[in-house]
C-alpha cells in the first residue's frame, strides 16, 4: 500500500501479488474496511518471471535464477523509468503531444476481450516420440488456483522417476472450459475433472503407458 499526494490531492494505492490477495482485497473493499483509487493486480500463472513468451521451465530455481539475473541486468542501466527516457520526452514532443492526449490514446492504448484460449494451442512441456501418449494440464485462472501447477509438477515427476520421458507428451493447455471441476487434466481422448496424481498415474497405466520396468521385462 502507498500514498501518494498530486495537486493537492492524496491518493491511495494497492499492488496485490496473486488473485487468492486480490479476492481478500476486493472483500475489503466491499465492506467499507478499505479504500483504494488504484489497485494494480499481479497474478501470472506461476509468477511474472518465466510467463508466457519466455523459455518454459519446471524448476523453480531457474526462475530464481532469471529473477536474479534481471535484477543485476536492471542496476547496470543508465535509465530505470520511461518517463526518464529521452526518446520518450521526444516522442512526446513531435508526435503525441501532452501526455493523456488523443493521439497518445489512440496509437498507445488497446482493448480488452475475453480469450478463454490462447490460438487454442497448447504449451509444450516435455515431449516423447511421435507415439507418445499426449496428457494436457489446464493452466486456467480457476484450475490453477485449485492446484494444477503442483499436479504438473508432480506428473513430470512421476514420469522421470519411472523412465518414461519418451513415451508422454505433456502440455499447459488454457481451458478445458470446466472451470468449476478443476484442476482438470486430459490424458489421451479422456478428460479428469477434479484431478490429482493418483488419478492421473491411474489415467496414463488405462492408456497402455506401463512402468519402464515393466516395459523392459516385456521386451
Amino acid at each position: 500500500e502507498a500514498k501518494l499526494s498530486v495537486a493537492g490531492n492524496e491518493f491511495t494505492l494497492a499492488v496485490v501479488s496473486g488473485l487468492g490477495n486480490a479476492r481478500r482485497v476486493l472483500d475489503r473493499i466491499r465492506s467499507g474496511e478499505a479504500h483504494y483509487d488504484l489497485v494494480e493486480v499481479m497474478a501470472c500463472p506461476g509468477g511474472c518471471v518465466g510467463g508466457a513468451g519466455q523459455p518454459v521451465f519446471s524448476d523453480p530455481v531457474v526462475r530464481r535464477q532469471r529473477t536474479k539475473g534481471l535484477y543485476e541486468n536492471d542496476r547496470m542501466l543508465e535509465l530505470h523509468k520511461s518517463q526518464d527516457n529521452p526518446y520518450i520526452t521526444e516522442l512526446y514532443d513531435t508526435v503525441l503531444g501532452d501526455v493523456g492526449s488523443h493521439k497518445a490514446h489512440e496509437l498507445l492504448h488497446t482493448s480488452y476481450r475475453t480469450r478463454k484460449r490462447i490460438l487454442d494451442e497448447d504449451v509444450s512441456i516435455s515431449s516423447g516420440d511421435e507415439k507418445s501418449l499426449d496428457i494436457s494440464v489446464c493452466f486456467g485462472t480457476s484450475c490453477f488456483l485449485k492446484g494444477s501447477q503442483k499436479l504438473l509438477h508432480d506428473i513430470l515427476g512421476h514420469i522421470r522417476s519411472k523412465g518414461l520421458n519418451a513415451r508422454v507428451n505433456v502440455n499447459a493447455s488454457f481451458c478445458f472450459e470446466k472451470c468449476d471441476k478443476g484442476p482438470t487434466i486430459k490424458v489421451g481422448s479422456r478428460t479428469i475433472e477434479g484431478c490429482t496424481i493418483e488419478k492421473a498415474i491411474e489415467a496414463m497405466k488405462r492408456e497402455g503407458v506401463a512402468l519402464a520396468e515393466e516395459v523392459r521385462q516385456n521386451v
